[in-house]
């Protein structure tokens, strides 16, 4: 029953009726532990990853799976120390991959804030604290300014109650209640100001409320289970790889083919002698250590991530950010802090720009028309201090009470300093305060001054202009004609027009006061002063990472549960162009079809009025149109558009846990600048992980095809089973690491993003695989056919290390696929892999273990002539490059 009705839509005694309580006496303990057995714990719980899942999943790749087979034939063959080499590989890639995922679940556990929140309740008419999850509907719920709100509420008492809504709706204003309103059954959450809903906060006043909805059947629930049903997306690098996997398994077993059907052609063996052959040489081609490169390269992303405040939660998904070409952004507490700011001071013939954002009292006042406003300053300090103190916990500056207070305090505090709003205070003794009320719009104090007395009132500005005689100017004060009103009034509209909220402030003197005056005699014949423009404006640096991420080809798209004029105010301070773009609101958008919106996403730049289930709608939209989705998000609104982006970023100061478990990125800072350096990351560590696979698959068709040539021209085998493995594992191993952690290459960020159809490999890089890795083959066996006679241990040697030296100049061929080697910066561990791999060479040959490489020393003389195959092949490769012919 209390979850199917809208309340919102019945008169609160009604509400009291049918839940069968009392608004004085609340329930009796013995109904709400019977309530709890029907209803259930107030609580919501996500679907936690058990451990063994998470580590099973790493395991969930096809190349992955070739790899587990590959460790079965050799072992199958009778190369165990193959095999044991290869699992271990595929063991600690998984290793790795589990270790980052629990510990950002980890991460995520620490940074819940309320595992366990408490409330008031009233029970048998008694008042007394539980912890929240035993709620049931029917319970009476105490509000007072800071709390939680602990469960769906129809507001029944109210004085001065304002709930921060945002967590839930997007809206960065609070929310005034008014328990007598009764309301239309169609009204969206957001406007439904008998309710308080989960998740949400009280700022100012205090009420009480009757709990009609609990755990996973209030708002916030809804959105959990959306939240849960949306199926988990691969992201873009686990799709390329699963692809990058059967592309290298269809080859695979496309070579298996070849030599078998050539083996038993040319009569080298019986079927199974060609089988066998067949297999060894499959096993030789895949590249063992690729798996644990790749996750190397994204481990090292991560850990760059997290020094740069961003926590990743799927390996795979650092490099998702680095394929976006739509961000889809959350307004309040993504673009903005979520805090309200003083950004403009108006005044008749004058006007001021407020620096900095947020609560942070860091900014300067730069006004035009007036020079100096201490005044002003100094009784917005005395003024509302009674109603919000600005608090540093060590690490963030933080409001305590109203918003729309506090954001004028931090204004006293950015002009005055510390100091000067202690002496302000110190200076206007506090006599008597008329506390906001929404029914006269305005909060009067009144306080000593030079003798006498000062009157200071905030509010709305056009209700306090009705109450005014007179409006201070630059020129002094001047009597309030109706012309000078209607130009206050103009004021007042164009900040309103510009997304603002106004906060009117007015004055006067009084020499002495009477007792018998009443508020009415207090507030007329007041001073209008000034008109506060209030915002919660953009984070510093956002409008430059906008415009970064635009050169980059990465379009931003601001999707707000904010009023649209608020939106498009602040879509212009961060320079999207709503101008020539397309602004929708939610209503508009129940009203189209998912075909009409298709045909107009592309031109839409600002989402303002939605639901969660807006935001998940436009996500999926847009990635059936062909984009890749970012989607950035702090509150439960955001989460099921989170969970269907293709890679969701939560908020980690500010975000709701809801948001951070359906996220991939949470950002530990809040800071959005931090995704556009994601997306650097992201596509640095795609372009590295082509790297290795250009050079480890050119290396290891190389290898096959030396011993199949040399198969095929009738002389034995150049490399042996152990020269294999130590080529496979050791010597490419160590350059095809340090080519994971290249440094950036030039002119990163001035491309666009990679398109849905570029491809690890394609056809044009197979040909280019196989051309070089041919290359390489050809160069290796001519110098092996020209010491065959000679000797054989000597030709095997010289195969041997011909193959490792002529890929160190791939190596070096691979730092780039378009830019020369001379115009990148130096990837020092690139440097030290190959002297290291050059070393272990040195001592496979001239060492007591050359006995077990079956190796003999290279005389000096001949070490000019093993140059020539790294030299021509870094040579072949760096001439396409300045021929500009693609791969």
């Amino acid at each position: 029953m209390s979850d199917a009705c809208n309340w919102h839509a019945m008169h609160r005694d009604e509400v009291l009726r049918r839940l069968n309580t009392d608004a004085s006496r609340g329930l009796s303990r013995s109904i709400a532990e019977e309530r709890i057995k029907i209803y259930g714990l107030n609580e919501i719980r996500g679907k936690k990853k058990h451990p063994v899942v998470m580590f099973v999943r790493q395991f969930a790749n096809f190349l992955i799976g070739i790899l587990i087979v590959a460790t079965v034939i050799s072992a199958l063959l009778g190369e165990v120390v193959d095999a044991v080499a290869i699992f271990s590989i595929v063991l600690i890639m998984g290793i790795f991959g589990f270790i980052q995922e629990y510990r950002a679940e980890k991460t995520l556990e620490l940074l819940k804030k309320m595992a366990s929140p408490r409330c008031r309740v009233i029970r048998d008419g008694v008042e007394e604290e539980i912890e929240a999850k035993y709620l049931v509907p029917g319970d009476i719920v105490v509000l007072r300014e800071g709390d939680r709100v602990p469960a769906d509420l129809r507001i029944i008492e109210a004085e001065n109650l304002e709930v921060d809504e945002s967590p839930l709706t997007g809206e960065s204003t609070p929310v005034e209640k008014n328990p007598d309103v009764v309301l239309d059954p169609s009204t969206p959450v957001s406007d439904r100001e008998n309710m308080a809903f989960l998740g949400t906060y009280v700022v100012r006043g205090r009420g009480k409320g009757v709990v009609v909805s609990t755990g996973l059947n209030t708002q916030l629930g809804e959105v959990v289970k959306a939240v849960l049903e949306v199926r988990e997306e691969k992201t873009p690098l686990e799709i390329e790889l699963d692809y990058f996997g059967r592309r290298v398994g269809a080859i695979i077993l496309a070579i298996s083919a070849v030599v078998f059907i050539v083996y038993l052609l040319k009569g080298y063996g019986g079927v199974i002698d060609s089988l066998l052959i067949a297999v060894a040489l499959a096993v030789a081609a895949v590249p063992e250590g690729l798996p644990a490169i790749a996750t190397a390269v994204l481990a090292i992303g991560a850990h760059r991530m997290a020094r740069k405040n961003a926590l990743v939660k799927r390996l795979a998904a650092v490099e998702g950010l680095g394929s976006v070409d739509v961000i889809c952004a959350d307004k309040t507490g993504t673009i903005t802090k979520g805090e309200m700011t003083v950004k403009i001071i108006s005044l008749l013939g004058a006007r001021c720009n407020v620096d900095g954002s947020g609560y942070s009292p860091v900014g300067g006042v730069q006004c035009d028309g007036v020079e100096d406003l201490e005044f002003l300053y100094k009784i917005l300090a005395a003024h509302t201090t009674i109603d919000a103190r600005l608090i540093h916990d060590g690490r963030q500056w933080t409001i305590k009470g109203s918003p729309t207070e506090g954001s004028a305090l931090v204004l006293a505090y950015k002009a005055l300093g510390e100091s000067g709003v202690r002496e302000a205070i110190s200076e206007l003794k506090l006599v008597k305060t008329y506390p906001f009320d929404r029914f006269r719009k305005r909060k009067t104090t009144i306080h000593e001054y030079s003798g006498g007395y000062i009157v200071v009132t905030t509010g709305a500005p056009e209700i306090l202009l009705n109450i005014s005689s007179k409006v201070w100017s630059p020129r002094g004060l001047l009597e309030l004609s109706e012309e000078l009103k209607v130009k206050v009034l103009a004021i007042i509209d164009e900040l309103a027009s510009q997304g603002y909220r106004t906060l009117g402030v007015a004055y006067k003197f009084l020499d002495s006061l009477n007792p018998e005056w009443g508020v009415e005699d207090i507030e007329r014949d007041l001073v209008f002063y000034a008109v506060l423009g209030i915002i919660d404006p953009p984070r510093e640096g956002v409008r430059e990472a906008v415009e970064l991420a635009r050169r980059a080809g990465v379009k931003t798209v601001m999707i707000t549960g904010d009023h649209k004029l608020t939106a498009l105010a602040v879509a212009r301070m961060i320079g999207l162009d709503v101008d020539s773009g397309i602004v929708l609101e939610g209503r508009e958008l129940d009203s189209m079809s998912d075909g009409d919106l298709l045909k107009i996403i592309d031109r839409v730049v600002v989402y303002a009025r939605v639901t969660p289930q807006h935001k998940a709608r436009i996500v999926r939209l847009m990635k059936a149109k062909g984009y890749r989705v970012a989607m950035t998000g702090d509150g439960v609104n955001d989460a099921p558009a989170l969970k269907e982006a293709h890679v969701g970023v939560a908020m980690g100061i500010r975000g709701t846990d809801v948001a951070k478990e359906a996220a991939q990125l949470v950002l530990l800072d809040d800071n959005y600048v931090t995704i556009v350096e994601a997306i650097r990351e992201g596509r640095m560590i795609f372009e590295n992980l082509k790297k290795p696979i250009n050079y480890l698959l050119t290396c290891n068709l190389a290898e096959v095809g030396v011993v199949f040539g040399a198969e095929i021209i009738g002389y034995p085998t150049p490399l042996e089973p152990i020269h294999l493995l130590w080529i496979n594992v050791v010597t490419d191993s160590l350059p095809a690491a340090a080519l994971g952690v290249e440094p950036p290459e030039p002119g990163l960020m001035e491309r666009p993003p990679r398109g849905l159809g570029e491809r690890f490999i394609t056809r044009r890089k197979l040909v280019y695989y196989t051309i070089m890795g041919s290359l390489l083959a050809v160069i290796t066996l001519v110098l092996y056919s020209l010491y065959y006679n000679l000797d054989l241990k000597l030709a095997r040697t010289m195969a041997f290390t011909s193959l490792v030296l002529s890929e160190f100049g791939r190596g070096l061929s691979s730092r780039s696929e378009s830019i020369p080697i001379w115009r990148l910066p130096i990837n020092k561990w690139l440097v030290l892999s190959l002297i290291i791999s050059l070393t272990l060479q040195l001592i496979a040959i001239y060492t007591p273990l050359s006995t077990v490489f079956h190796t003999t020393p290279i005389d000096k003389a001949t070490w000019p002539i093993l140059l020539v195959s790294p030299l021509t092949i870094l040579l072949v490769d760096e001439i396409r490059k300045i021929l500009r012919v693609g791969i």
